[in-house]
């Protein structure tokens, strides 16, 4: 896991690196729930890589971000994540990446999107 600070990284992705108290994680959810989405969807490698603890907050933020989506406008969300995953440099961090979409309480409707897509 990555975790030194890079003068390359966006705001959101320093934040979460750096994130230590209570305060600072709820900064850092609340930057992932104001970025806009095609900027988290850049930035998924990176949030990735976070540790357990700040990937878990950043995931439960996206799913609730992505879910307040329309049908359609899921799918494609979910489309661009597996391409993410796929071009990733290492299968941790796609598998973390798909697992942003794929929920505990998904559906197969939902799963279904990803078969065959490796």
């Amino acid at each position: 896991m990555h975790t030194e600070l890079n003068e390359f990284d966006s705001t959101l992705i320093r934040r979460g690196r750096s994130a230590l108290s209570f305060a600072d994680m709820v900064a850092f959810a609340q930057t992932v729930h104001d970025r806009p989405i095609d900027k988290l969807l850049e930035e998924l490698p990176q949030i990735a890589r976070l540790s357990d603890t700040k990937f878990n907050l950043a995931t439960k933020v996206l799913r609730r971000r992505f879910c307040s989506e329309g049908g359609d406008d899921q799918i494609k969300l979910r489309v661009i994540g597996n391409d993410i995953a796929a071009n990733s440099s290492s299968i941790w961090v796609a598998d973390r990446i798909r697992s942003i979409f794929i929920g505990e309480d998904s559906d197969t409707e939902i799963k279904s999107a990803f078969v065959g897509a490796e």
